[in-house]
């Protein structure tokens, strides 16, 4: 799987909310060359093309976190991977997460499947 990211910052929020079937980071310069966290979500928000998904990942009462972390310097990378492709999401996760060892602690699985990507931040 070939991820290309895309950056959003506060200033960018409502656009990410319509993002589905994706990978995500958050990342703060602070923590050099590893990611805050990595997921996943199928929808990301609540700014859905089609409408409100009751299944939005950061749904409205979330959504206060998020701003707050991309208001406090953190920036946040979405890959769209597709619905198709979302079948193997969480293999594609473990994988970031094995290669990126984010700062918070997550879950390592061992079923993981290859990513093709950099880091985005590098390329900010």
């Amino acid at each position: 799987m070939r991820l290309a990211w895309k950056r959003y910052e506060y200033q960018t929020l409502d656009s990410c909310l319509a993002e589905s079937f994706c990978l995500y980071v958050f990342h703060h310069p602070d923590d050099g060359d590893r990611p805050f966290y990595v997921g996943k979500a199928r929808h990301f928000g609540t700014k859905q093309p089609s409408g409100y998904k009751a299944t939005a990942r950061y749904n409205s009462g979330y959504l206060h976190l998020i701003a707050g972390m991309l208001r406090a310097g953190f920036s946040l990378y979405v890959a769209r991977i597709g619905e198709k492709a979302f079948a193997d999401v969480e293999k594609y996760e473990q994988e970031l997460i094995a290669l990126w060892n984010p700062i918070r602690k997550q879950r390592i699985k061992a079923s993981r499947l290859p990513v093709e990507t950099k880091k985005p931040w590098n390329d900010s």
